[in-house]
């Protein structure tokens, strides 16, 4: 057997400790609080983007409005449109 081979099964490992379960912990907790983030950021451009959508809406509708009050009227009846 080689050299590097014995020391590798002569090595006792070392126990699990409470700091290793809190490295995890923290780890998940971290990981968890950065999806949380990360949620909260596409949810806040979500509705940014509706806001936004919904101001055009608005002002196409108004627009549409101004438009139909301000076509002139033909006095036999048809839309001035052939």
């Amino acid at each position: 057997m080689c050299k590097e081979c014995r020391m590798e099964e002569d090595r006792v490992r070392r126990p699990v400790r409470l700091a290793d379960f809190l490295v995890v912990g923290a780890g998940f907790l971290h990981n968890l609080t950065t999806a949380l983030d990360v949620l909260t950021e596409e949810f806040m451009q979500l509705a940014i983007y509706n806001a936004n959508r919904e101001t055009e809406i608005n002002n196409v509708w108004n627009q549409f409005q101004s438009d139909l009050e301000t076509l002139p009227e033909e006095s036999d009846g048809t839309s001035g449109f052939n």
